[in-house]
């Protein structure tokens, strides 16, 4: 169980640790690693006897020689003892789980102050809940939404621990699948510790190792671009796609710097969009056109050969430029950029993964074209591009219910709003949450404010909005 697994975050666990019973503790973990008292024991130099008046309580477990030889031996996180961890100085101890408490300080001498200590260390360990365990199937549903401004304050307010490369990519994953799965909820919970946790990780290495926990942490803060963006929380998106800017190029990856340049268009997009003066707007739409293309040809993807992962960045890239075109109102340059996003899909063997949440095909680029030509205010076009589309072609929930609500918006425009609410229905099924994002809910209010027959289906909908 590493210092991810959801096991350290499981009610019994964070409460036997909140009232400092750590026999308990133990014998859960012992338990869970299915572990005999007599292999414990023979680790920890104890008797059988010893360790088992220890995790019945009978024996009270507040020696700290006896926490630090029972957390290295089951690998328990310190914190959860109300240790901090051991500084030997040797090499690799960075892989280590190592809490990283910022702006905390002590005071008090004696036995009354090393307890108020270790009682501190213990309920900022508990702080928030780490990234695995907030994941879906493993963690409780969001109830609330949260505060998106935490993922801008995760490396001062969110305790965490430097954890191995390969665990961080992994969390990562999870990540980015939670996202493509639509359940922001559940994401804008685990975020902050996933982004404290990379922090640390990066903050803890060197040299190589360093470079490419910097190109973690961009992605880290990629998401949480994405996501505010999903939520319309433009601020948030803009600062975390900065962030995730400046970690990509101290990672020196090429495809993590693109990924994050992609998201500090679309944030100057938005920026741009929400600009009272056309010539700001023009100017900021331009900004982001520039943006996105030269990144796009500073990849070197135009010709040859290039790799899978760095043509589907391309392309997305291209694809991002062709939507900010058409909404700043440019028809021929936002077909010529669609032209040549699905030149690079026809050259992709199938669906392919860009960095962050880029998937990239023939599928992705009729789907920008939905939106594409809806911004253009060709309706119709859209339409035909949303008829022609195959969902199932789509790789992920998000890919899908994007293109089911670009529909819908195509068939309000075009006025029939049975298929628009048809489109949306599809889009709730396979995505519930994708209706709780306010451009939805905004779209869902401005179909039941149109006058005439209310679609059957829209109540319902109304009421997944919650509206």
């Amino acid at each position: 169980m590493d210092a991810l697994h959801p096991f350290w975050t499981s009610p019994e666990i964070l409460r036997a640790a909140a009232e400092g019973r750590y026999g308990p503790l133990v014998r859960a973990v012992r338990s869970a690693r299915q572990w005999t008292l007599e292999q414990v024991a023979a680790q920890c130099h104890l008797s059988v006897s010893t360790l088992s008046r220890m995790e019945t309580g009978q024996r009270k477990l507040i020696d700290v020689r006896y926490l630090r030889t029972l957390s290295d031996v089951l690998a328990i996180p310190p914190h959860l003892f109300g240790l901090a961890p051991a500084e030997t100085g040797a090499p690799g101890t960075h892989d280590r789980a190592r809490p990283v408490t910022v702006g905390a300080t002590t005071s008090g001498s004696g036995q009354g102050g090393d307890e108020a200590m270790r009682r501190r260390q213990v309920l900022a360990g508990l702080v928030g809940f780490t990234l695995t365990g907030a994941l879906p199937g493993t963690a409780r549903a969001a109830t609330t939404e949260e505060s998106l401004e935490s993922l801008l304050l995760a490396r001062s307010q969110v305790p965490a621990a430097p954890v191995p490369l390969v665990t961080l990519h992994q969390a990562l994953q999870r990540a980015q699948q939670a996202f493509q799965r639509c359940e922001y909820s559940e994401l804008t919970h685990a975020l902050p510790q996933l982004i404290a946790t990379a922090h640390a990780s990066r903050d803890a290495a060197t040299g190589q190792l360093r470079e490419r926990l910097s190109a973690a942490l961009a992605r880290a803060y990629l998401l949480g671009s994405e996501l505010a963006t999903k939520r319309h929380r433009d601020t948030v998106a803009r600062v975390t796609a900065d962030r995730s800017h400046t970690a990509a190029e101290a990672s020196g990856d090429p495809l993590a710097i693109a990924a994050s340049s992609r998201a500090m268009a679309i944030s100057m997009r938005r920026h741009a969009l929400a600009a009272p003066e056309r010539i700001d707007r023009e100017a900021g739409l331009n900004g982001a056109i520039t943006m996105l293309t030269k990144t796009a040809l500073d990849l070197g993807a135009v010709h040859g050969d290039p790799h899978a992962p760095l043509l589907a960045t391309y392309g997305s890239l291209l694809c991002t430029a062709s939507y900010s075109a058409a909404q700043n109102g440019n028809t021929a340059q936002a077909i010529g950029l669609l032209e040549e996003a699905e030149d690079a899909a026809r050259r992709l063997p199938g669906t392919a993964d860009g960095t962050g949440n880029a998937q990239f095909s023939e599928t992705t680029v009729a789907v920008y074209r939905i939106g594409v030509h809806h911004a253009l205010g060709d309706t119709a076009t859209a339409l035909n591009y949303f008829t022609s589309v195959v969902p199932a072609r789509l790789p992920t929930a998000e890919r899908r219910a994007r293109s089911y609500v670009d529909g819908a918006r195509a068939w309000k425009d075009h006025g029939n709003l049975d298929h628009a609410s048809s489109a949306l229905t599809m889009a709730h099924a396979c995505a519930p949450q994708e209706l709780q994002r306010p451009s939805v809910r905004e779209l869902i209010t401005t179909m039941l404010d149109t006058p005439g027959r209310t679609p059957a289906a829209l109540p319902a909908l109304a009421t997944h909005a919650g509206l």
